[in-house]
């Protein structure tokens, strides 16, 4: 965790210790720089002063010095009498040492009588001083041979200094002067020290003070910290028990909330109850109106489910469209059925979703313990099992949970089973019901009917099992199946004389979306020989709608290969008809619900002539389906439907009793339809309906 004194401290320390480094550093290059420019410059004064003094007396010793050997040179007269005046001259002064040298480096005179003959041309302030300049440098000596005495540990500034009889003249000698600074630096340094234990404490008390908000500053810091962490793992704990979607519990949350209520039952008594919600063809909506439409109809739905509950009862999504509901502290079981009868009026209110109203309904399973169910751990499945009853029974609707419902469960999970090996064990069959032609009264083609031919429950119809396949994914390899068997017969029908034959196949909305549908339906020709305009695919609006896009390019690909494609119970989706504009779509296929009652109420006959000449303005073929008198057939042969299809003709059968259906030139006839002509402007339904 960040500790804010704590890196302040580090810090700070480092900072003060910085700071008075480069104080120090500072001020005694500052300090020493001065002196030696005021030591240069009192060495100067007394070269200068000894020049004006000695030069003229001793000029000519200094200039004929280099004729002289260095062995004698010392020995002269002319040096003892300039050693007094030398000394004479510095006497009292910090000088310690004071050296005389021709312009050729020559020692003509020390006041260290050992170094006189020595040259020292090569010597960099030499150099220096012969050019003109003073060169003058600070340097310590451990041992220095001074004029009079050995000295020890002294800071002395060594200078050369040039000297000329006239000024702006030659350079006709150089002075080196030592000079004892020793006190000197000594004072530079004590002042140093001063300098820097008073900037200690001055960054020691700006660090104090720093410090108190520092100090304020970290326990803010951590104060936020410590509430960020906690709003973090309220963050945490509420999404691992909460739906991110509605903000209802989830299935753990719920399975806590649930054995606490059991506990509270075995403590006081009382009872609870299970309220298993599922809303009704749910996935009608996820289809025809998208996911988001569909994720908006779950919050709508958890809003209305908590306002139909008291504050002791806790309500849940345990996924999908699934709720739970806990109702706690139960006096009688009539408050189950109060808590359910609201929530069923509720729903009576139609959803609004952006400019559309839909209506969606639930069915609600009931379980009380202790009551029927005798064991807490069933709660949720006897209220499953009676969620699913309420389903089968018609939906919108509650039913308690009975001992009944088990054997009907087990019923179906042995049916589930049985769908599942009903593929490899050859019990699929498919039937096939006959379309007809209203102008000719002969029949084109045939649709394609899935059936079961159960071993024990005999012939299953698909509204039984269809809805099965299609949740657990088997569909896609039973359609499969399908198309191949479909393509095959079609083929059978054309080798046995009836070259014009169609067949039509359902495609369900996994199937369509499978990336293997284009190689299926390919594969199914090219195994069978059926030519690919003979095969017609069957879509719904709602596979249409749910991402068009893709729906779209799907189809531009199926029309590729030849085959045409048609709208299934069209007019009983939710979709807009701009679709029709885009989509290559062939034929429209009347839901059986508008055919009903089309000879007796106007609204199903307007609505069915209004998809009639929706399909002649775009150019498309049109059939009815669920025609069963002879009334309905005449209404729709007026109307210009090209196709009937329908029990008044024949329900779908096996091939083998089809087959005599095949040859019969009039079935329209055959069926009691009077042959009155088609309304014009229809158009001939042979040319009409794409072939």
């Amino acid at each position: 965790m960040f500790r804010l004194t704590r890196v302040y401290s580090i810090v700070s320390f480092l900072g003060m210790l910085l700071v008075a480094i480069a104080i120090g550093v500072f001020y005694r290059t500052i300090a020493v720089r001065s002196l030696i420019e005021h030591e240069s410059q009192a060495n100067v004064s007394l070269t200068q002063a000894l020049s004006n003094t000695l030069f003229p007396k001793y000029s000519d010793f200094v200039l004929q010095a280099a004729g002289i050997p260095p062995n004698e040179l010392g020995e002269r007269p002319e040096v003892a009498s300039l050693r007094e005046d030398v000394l004479q001259k510095i006497r009292g002064l910090r000088v310690v040492k004071v050296k005389i040298y021709d312009p050729d480096g020559l020692t003509v005179f020390s006041t260290e009588p050992r170094e006189i003959g020595e040259k020292k041309s090569n010597n960099a302030g030499f150099q220096r001083a012969k050019s003109g300049a003073t060169a003058s440098d600070l340097v310590f000596r451990d041992h220095f041979s001074a004029t009079e005495q050995v000295i020890e540990n002294r800071n002395l500034l060594s200078s050369y200094i040039p000297f000329r009889r006239n000024p702006g003249g030659p350079v006709e000698g150089v002075f080196e002067i030592y000079a004892d600074v020793t006190t000197l630096v000594r004072d530079i340094r004590r002042t140093e020290y001063t300098v820097l234990a008073g900037v200690t404490v001055l960054l020691f008390l700006l660090y104090l003070f720093l410090l108190i908000i520092v100090r304020r500053a970290d326990r803010i810091i951590r104060h936020h910290e410590s509430e960020e962490r906690r709003a973090q793992q309220e963050q945490i704990h509420y999404m691992a028990y909460h739906d991110p979607l509605t903000g209802l519990p989830n299935r753990a949350l719920f399975k806590d909330r649930l054995q606490h209520a059991v506990n509270h039952v075995e403590r006081n008594g009382l009872s609870i109850g299970i309220l298993f919600i599922d809303l009704d063809r749910f996935k009608n909506i996820n289809d025809s109106l998208g996911h988001e439409a569909g994720d908006r109809v779950l919050i709508e739905a958890a809003k209305r489910i908590r306002s139909c509950l008291r504050e002791v009862d806790t309500a849940c999504r345990i996924g999908g469209d699934e709720f739970m509901v806990i109702l706690e502290r139960l006096s009688l079981t009539d408050e189950a059925v109060l808590a359910a009868g609201r929530l069923i009026n509720k729903f009576a209110e139609p959803i609004r979703i952006g400019s559309r109203e839909i209506l969606v309904t639930v069915s609600v399973g009931i379980s009380i313990y202790p009551d029927v169910t005798k064991n807490a751990e069933r709660l949720l499945k006897d209220a499953d099992a009676a969620m699913h009853a309420a389903k089968d029974s018609g939906r919108n609707r509650y039913v308690f949970y009975t001992k009944e419902l088990d054997a009907r469960a087990q019923e179906s999970v042995e049916f589930e089973m049985g769908l599942r090996r009903a593929l490899p064990r050859e019990e699929y069959v498919i039937h096939y019901q006959p379309l007809v032609n209203t102008s000719s009264g002969a029949i084109t083609g045939v649709e394609a009917l899935l059936r079961w031919q159960h071993p024990e429950r005999g012939l299953i119809q698909p509204n039984r099992f269809i809805p099965l396949l299609e949740d657990t994914g088997m569909i896609i390899a039973v359609g499969e199946w399908v198309l191949l068997q479909a393509c095959r017969q079609c083929q059978r029908w054309h080798d046995s004389g009836h070259g014009t034959l169609r067949v039509a196949a359902n495609l369900s909305m996994k199937q369509f979306r499978s990336s293997s549908l284009l190689a299926n339906v390919r594969q199914a020709l090219e195994v069978s020989g059926l030519p690919p305009r003979y095969l017609e695919l069957e879509l719904t609006e709602s596979v249409l709608v749910d991402d068009a896009e893709q729906a779209l390019e799907m189809m531009r690909e199926l029309k590729k290969i030849g085959v045409s494609l048609s709208i299934d119970d069209f007019g009983t989706g939710y979709s807009s008809l701009n679709y029709l504009r885009h989509f290559p779509v062939d034929l429209l296929k009347i839901d059986g619900s508008f055919i009903r009652d089309v000879v007796r109420n106007r609204g199903d006959a307007a609505i069915t002539a209004a998809i009639a000449a929706l399909a002649r303005s775009l150019h498309l073929g049109i059939l009815a389906e669920g025609v069963e008198t002879r009334e309905q057939a005449s209404f729709l042969r007026s109307i210009g439907c090209h196709d009937l299809q329908g029990l008044l003709f024949s329900g779908a059968l096996p091939p083998e009793q089809l087959a005599p259906l095949l040859g019969n030139l009039n079935v329209l006839k055959l069926a009691g339809v009077e042959p009155d002509p088609i309304v014009s402007g229809t158009g001939n339904s042979a040319t009409a309906r794409p072939q």
